[in-house]
């Protein structure tokens, strides 16, 4: 109508969501999405298979895209109609659809966990299966910042604090940039279809009730937005996290060293370290030990950097996941997973010929012959005087009652003091094998012979050889 004040109505903006992506990383990559049907990874998914015909058009290279589709078996029905419509937006995409089933409330109660911790476990054990190519997961700036509540409310280190990586290892977060009401603005300007799993209304999980009660109230209560900050908090701590790791590199390289997979910190002079730094560096031990740093907490730092400080060696102190922390001889501190007991064995040794300890992996060679002069012991071989050991002569582990007579002095002392007197550390001891004569001990590897079995110049000896069979 003329002279009318009315407006036309102008079409909804399309949201735009840009997938910034390092093409470097994932061009020569199978591209595997991490795929449940909800708003998050649907609208991943559907922006990849747009990202995968631009790329394959401007490389010439055709990409392989998948979805992983993982039933939880939580809700028996709901499941199954996931799966199908998972199943069912694949085949319309032309997207290989990979389904796994697992039972999330077994593994639970098995390994005491959480239902959302075991949940998260088995999906991230699935994930790694593909490690050699690159896992894309739909986390977004609101997951971020629950996860980083959520590890306040745990004690975690400053790493908790920092949230998630957008590139971690073979995991690519391409969404943690957007907020779940870009996203969903997104999938509905967009006919993205998809489906909400029933379990994210409910507040039983803690993260429901974060997401649910707990942001909405101090929004409320504040007048902020909790899920911003928060995630402007751990952009700025990551630069801080940045520095502390550089720090901590420098000291870690100075004074650890990793034996068989477990970690021994030099621990002279920690107390001129900054206590950031010594705490990161058990951190990162703990970490290289256990490969994960989950459930530690800064409460359990501070009780491992105050038992390096105070306690006496020997001193042990159990962390998590069968991880130990065990105070060394000489200023050290030793972090390792535990161990099942030592593997009993007792055997006789053969004067002629090879004898076979397969608890041990362990062969001994032994050769008579004429000593004459030298050394009689060194680095997995020893030399005995023949007449002592012709009889009786066994291989097994050290027993309570062991008696040695060191080769230097003129006393006999116990197996346990002689050890103890010689700084050899209690995690050490019993994985010594020793040849012994009743509980007189002839030799203790690599360590120590007994007085009266040195071999004598111009006499006949016997000599053996250890070897990994």
């Amino acid at each position: 109508m003329a002279g009318s004040n009315c407006k036309v109505r102008q079409p909804p903006e399309r949201i735009m969501i840009k997938l910034d992506l390092d093409e470097k990383l994932i061009i020569n990559k199978h591209w595997y999405v991490a795929f449940s049907g909800g708003p998050d990874s649907t609208c991943l998914l559907n922006l990849l298979i747009d990202k995968k015909k631009k790329l394959g058009k401007k490389y010439n290279k055709e990409i392989q895209l998948s979805a992983i589709h993982i039933n939880h078996n939580l809700r028996p029905v709901e499941c199954v109609e996931d799966m199908e419509f998972c199943r069912d937006f694949c085949k319309r995409n032309n997207v290989e659809f990979i389904s796994f089933s697992v039972d999330v409330e077994s593994h639970s109660k098995e390994f005491k966990k959480t239902i959302e911790q075991a949940a998260r476990d088995i999906r991230y054990e699935i994930f790694d299966k593909y490690s050699e190519d690159v896992v894309f997961l739909g986390h977004n700036k609101d997951d971020n910042a629950e996860t980083v509540f959520m590890n306040m409310i745990r004690g975690t280190g400053l790493s908790g604090l920092t949230g998630m990586d957008k590139v971690s290892g073979h995991y690519i977060r391409p969404l943690l940039g957007y907020s779940k009401k870009q996203i969903m603005e997104y999938n509905k300007i967009n006919n993205v279809e998809f489906i909400i799993d029933s379990s994210n209304l409910s507040n039983h999980y803690m993260r429901n009730f974060i997401r649910n009660e707990v942001f909405p109230l101090i929004n409320k209560k504040t007048g902020k937005d909790i899920t911003n900050n928060l995630n402007s908090m751990a952009s700025l701590l990551k630069e801080t996290e940045e520095y502390i790791i550089m720090q901590t590199d420098k000291e870690y390289d100075k004074r650890v060293n990793v034996v068989n997979g477990s970690v021994v910190i030099d621990t002279k002079d920690f107390d001129t370290v900054e206590n950031v730094i010594r705490g990161e560096i058990v951190r990162k031990a703990i970490n290289q030990v256990s490969g994960k740093l989950k459930d530690v907490e800064k409460k359990h730092i501070e009780l491992i950097l105050k038992l390096i400080s105070n306690s006496q060696s020997g001193s042990i102190m159990d962390i998590k996941d069968g991880v130990k922390i065990l105070i060394l001889q000489n200023s050290r501190v030793k972090i390792f997973k535990e161990e099942t007991e030592p593997i009993s064995f007792n055997q006789a040794v053969s004067i002629l010929g090879t004898t076979n300890i397969f608890e041990r992996n362990l062969g001994i060679s032994a050769k008579i012959i004429n000593y004459t002069s030298g050394s009689y012991m060194g680095k997995d071989w020893v030399i005995l005087d023949y007449d002592s050991v012709i009889k009786g002569l066994v291989i097994r582990n050290r027993q309570q009652k062991d008696k040695i007579t060191p080769h230097k002095g003129n006393g006999t002392k116990t197996l346990k003091k002689y050890l103890i007197d010689n700084k050899v550390d209690n995690d050490i001891r019993d994985k010594l094998f020793v040849l012994a004569i009743e509980n007189e001990i002839v030799y203790i590897e690599n360590k120590e012979i007994g007085k009266r079995f040195i071999p004598k110049k111009g006499q006949i000896a016997l000599r053996l050889e250890f070897k990994t069979i």
